[in-house]
């Protein structure tokens, strides 16, 4: 019984580093990229007026049609960008941030999104 729960133990144990070791792998393999969010001159056509959601599928179309795997979107409210002024360039005050493969890097660099 004891040699049981000990093997059982040890599988459990290899099972659970072998997923943390496969998680971090692929936490190396992609970083975050952001785009300060503007009120309506962005490339893929959102902007203030627009939901995140329907951001997050213009952002990624757009990027899957310049030929960039998109990972991961999210938000945040860190924009350095005025968003005070009511001009088409001024910003909202959200970032887009980005999580792309690492092949992709220096074709989303080439679009201006900066790496964070």
């Amino acid at each position: 019984m004891k040699t049981c729960l000990k093997s059982c133990f040890c599988k459990v144990t290899i099972m659970l580093v072998a997923v943390l070791a496969i998680s971090c792998e692929k936490e190396e393999s992609s970083t975050q990229f952001y785009w300060e969010q503007t009120k309506c001159s962005d490339p893929w056509g959102t902007g203030e007026n627009n939901t995140n959601t329907e951001t997050v599928l213009a952002v990624t179309k757009y990027l899957e049609d310049e030929g960039i795997s998109v990972l991961n979107v999210e938000f945040d409210n860190n924009s350095e960008l005025d968003s005070l002024c009511e001009s088409c360039g001024c910003g909202t005050g959200k970032r887009i941030l980005l999580i792309v493969p690492e092949q992709d890097y220096s074709d989303i660099e080439s679009l201006n999104f900066v790496r964070k």
